[in-house]
C-alpha cells in the first residue's frame, strides 16, 4: 500500500470503529431487554394462572366445608353433636360430607398437575429469551444487565451451595421464591385457603399457606386451660378463642367468657402480645367479646396458649374452640385441663 492510501485508509478505519463498538452495544442492550421483558412477562402469566389455580382448589374444598356447617350433609356437630354429625375440619365425620371432600381432593390433584406444567412452560421460555446473556449481565451488580444480585443473595439464604447460572437463577426465582409470594397473595385473596390446607393436608402442595389447626375444650370461669405448640423465630401466627353452644335446646348460648394468653416454654408471658376483641361464634350470656391476637415469634422453641374463663360476670364457663393458624401448621396439645390460674407463673 503507497503512503498515500494508507493516509486515506486510516480516518476510515477510525470511523468504522465506533460504528462496530455501537452495534456491539445495541445488541448487547436489545439482548438484555429481551431476556427482562421475557421474565416479566412470564412471571406474570404464571403468577395469573399459579393463584387461579390455587383458590380453585382451595375454594372447591371450603365449599364443602360450608355446606358442612349449614347443615347440608347433616347436623353441624358444633350445634348438634352426635354419630354422623359433620365435623368441617374432619372428612370423616359424615360419609356425604366424605365424598364432597373427596371430589375436591380430585380438583386439587389435576390443579397440581397443571402447576408443574406452568412451571416448566415459564422456565423454558425465559432460559431461550436469556440465554445470550452472560454471567455478569445476568447475576451481576452492574449498571448494565439485569442487576438480580439481590435476588442472588435471597437465593444463597434459600441454598448455601447455590451459584449464579441461568438455569439456577430462573429456577430459584421461578420456584420457591415467586411460589412463596403467590401461596401469599394465595391466602390474602381467600383467608379460608388455611382451612382447606389443613382438612385435605394440603401442606406440600402449598407450603406457604398458613395451615389453620383447631382444638376444642371447655373451662370453667376462674379457671384455666393450656396448649402447648411449638413455633420458630420470626413465625407469624394468628391464635383466637370463639365459643361453643352451651345448651342442648336450640336456643344456642353460650356461657363462657373467654380470654386467651401467649406463654413461653416456662408458663410466663411472651412480652406484651396485645390481644384484640373478635366476634364469637355463639353469643355469650355475658355479652362479652371473644379474644385473637397475631404477632411474630420471638425465638424458637415451646410455646403455650393460656385459655382462660373470666370470673368476674354473669358467664359461668362453658365450651371453646381455641384456633391456630401458623407456618409450620402446629397443632396444640392440652398440658394443663381447668387448673388455678395461681398454679401457673
Amino acid at each position: 500500500m503507497s503512503r498515500l492510501a494508507a493516509v486515506l485508509a486510516f480516518p476510515l478505519a477510525f470511523a468504522l470503529a465506533p460504528a462496530a463498538h455501537a452495534e456491539e452495544t445495541l445488541a448487547q442492550v436489545q439482548a438484555i431487554a429481551r431476556c427482562q421483558k421475557a421474565i416479566a412477562r412470564e412471571g406474570a402469566k404464571y403468577a395469573q394462572r399459579i393463584i387461579k389455580s390455587t383458590l380453585k382448589c382451595t375454594e372447591e374444598t371450603n365449599e364443602c366445608q360450608v355446606q358442612c356447617e349449614l347443615g347440608v350433609f347433616g347436623p353441624f356437630c358444633d350445634t348438634d353433636p352426635g354419630p354422623g354429625c359433620c365435623d368441617p375440619d374432619d372428612p370423616g365425620s359424615n360419609p356425604t360430607f366424605g365424598a364432597c371432600m373427596a371430589d375436591a381432593q380430585l380438583t386439587c390433584d389435576r390443579e397440581a398437575a397443571k402447576r408443574v406444567n406452568y412451571e416448566t412452560q415459564k422456565q423454558s421460555a425465559i432460559i431461550a429469551a436469556c440465554s445470550a446473556l452472560t454471567t455478569d449481565e445476568l447475576c451481576g451488580a452492574q449498571t448494565v444487565g439485569l442487576n438480580f444480585v439481590t435476588l442472588n443473595a435471597g437465593c444463597q439464604a434459600l441454598d448455601p451451595s447455590y451459584t449464579c447460572t441461568l438455569a439456577n437463577l430462573v429456577n430459584c426465582v421461578g420456584g420457591p421464591l415467586e411460589q412463596s409470594l403467590l401461596d401469599q397473595i394465595s391466602a390474602t385473596l381467600s383467608p379460608t385457603a388455611s382451612d382447606a390446607v389443613a382438612a385435605l393436608n394440603l401442606e406440600a402442595q402449598f407450603p406457604d399457606i398458613p395451615v389453620s389447626r383447631k382444638v376444642k375444650g371447655a373451662v370453667a370461669a376462674g379457671k384455666v386451660d393450656v396448649w402447648e405448640f411449638s413455633g420458630q423465630a420470626g413465625d407469624q401466627i394468628v391464635a383466637r378463642v370463639t365459643t361453643r353452644d352451651d345448651t342442648p335446646d336450640a336456643t344456642h348460648v353460650s356461657n363462657l367468657h373467654p380470654l386467651l394468653t401467649l406463654l413461653d416454654a416456662t408458663f410466663h408471658a411472651v412480652g406484651s402480645t396485645p390481644v384484640r376483641d373478635g366476634n364469637c361464634a355463639v353469643t355469650n350470656t355475658c355479652g362479652s367479646s371473644c379474644p385473637v391476637f397475631k404477632r411474630s415469634l420471638p425465638f424458637d422453641g415451646t410455646f403455650h396458649l393460656a385459655v382462660a374463663g373470666f370470673s368476674g360476670d354473669s358467664c359461668v364457663g362453658g365450651g371453646y374452640k381455641l384456633i391456630l393458624l401458623s407456618p409450620g401448621g402446629a397443632t396444640p396439645t392440652l398440658v394443663r385441663d381447668d387448673v388455678d390460674p395461681s398454679t401457673i407463673p
